[in-house]
């Protein structure tokens, strides 16, 4: 079970959950590629071709550093890609990271003082960009490049304005 979920308030509903954009995982699947592809050379190089162990070997402990690079690097970026939750609930904004040690930055929507998007002219053709969240008593939440974060900071709003017009949500007594 989620985090978000494991720490939903009672009638605390999950609204959205931010997904990062492909371009997030570019670098980290091209070095893989990169680590993998020079093994499958001197593979071909060795047992295809027929060349020698003895004339490959130092290209071989190139091309397996390589390969073990590359698989650490993507190894890392799953991890981080499977351990960060970021969404939005009925009451809140959370950023959660990590596998082992738990980093959490929580804001009451009602907390909220500005939303600033970061949008390149590559996130812009790309559909990704970050957003810096800054509320009152947490300090600034920087966002990593999320998938279509205009969208996220739309929804932020609707939230925001959504919990103001219900006064059950505020906790505000009419009687």
């Amino acid at each position: 079970m989620s985090y978000v979920k494991k720490t939903l308030a009672g009638g605390e509903e999950l609204i959205h959950r931010a997904h990062f954009n492909w371009t997030y995982s570019f670098m980290p699947v091209l070095w893989f590629s990169l680590g993998a592809g020079a093994l499958v050379f001197f593979f071909y190089i060795q047992f295809v071709a027929g060349v020698d162990f003895e004339k490959l070997e130092i290209g071989w402990w190139a091309a397996i550093v390589a390969g073990a690079c590359g698989m650490i690097i993507l190894i890392n970026h799953i991890i981080v890609l499977v351990t960060t939750e970021i969404a939005i609930t009925t009451y809140r904004f959370v950023y959660k990271r990590g596998l082992l040690a738990r980093d959490t930055k929580e804001v009451s929507l009602n907390k909220i003082e500005e939303i600033t998007l970061h949008q390149t002219v590559w996130g812009r053709l790309l559909g990704y960009g970050k957003l810096v969240i800054r509320g009152t008593g947490v300090g600034v939440i920087e966002l990593p490049d999320l998938d279509n974060p205009i969208e996220l900071r739309r929804l932020i709003e609707n939230a925001r304005y959504a919990l103001r017009d219900d006064p059950r949500r505020r906790g505000d007594d009419d009687d």
